[in-house]
């Protein structure tokens, strides 16, 4: 055991505890306990498209190419080579 702290003490204290919290208090945290609040700014974007721009414009083109065969294939029989 820890020197100086007896089990009456100790559950003294965490009977205190469980109270305080059933009754909503909260214990007032130590000066100890708060780490110092370090900030870090975001980094400016860079210029030129973003990498989210890029997928999303490359998606966009997937789907209207596909959309287009697609009706080239209907509308147009044999106008496309088959495949295989």
């Amino acid at each position: 055991m820890m020197a100086g702290v007896t089990t009456d003490d100790a559950e003294r204290r965490l009977a205190e505890a469980l109270r305080a919290r059933a009754v909503g208090m909260q214990p007032m945290p130590s000066a100890q306990s708060y780490a110092p609040l370090r900030v870090r700014r975001a980094a400016p974007p860079e210029p030129g498209m973003s990498v989210r721009t890029a997928l999303l414009l490359a998606l966009l083109a997937g789907v209207v190419l596909g959309v287009v065969l697609g009706l080239m294939s209907f509308w147009l029989p044999g106008a496309l080579p088959p495949i295989g």
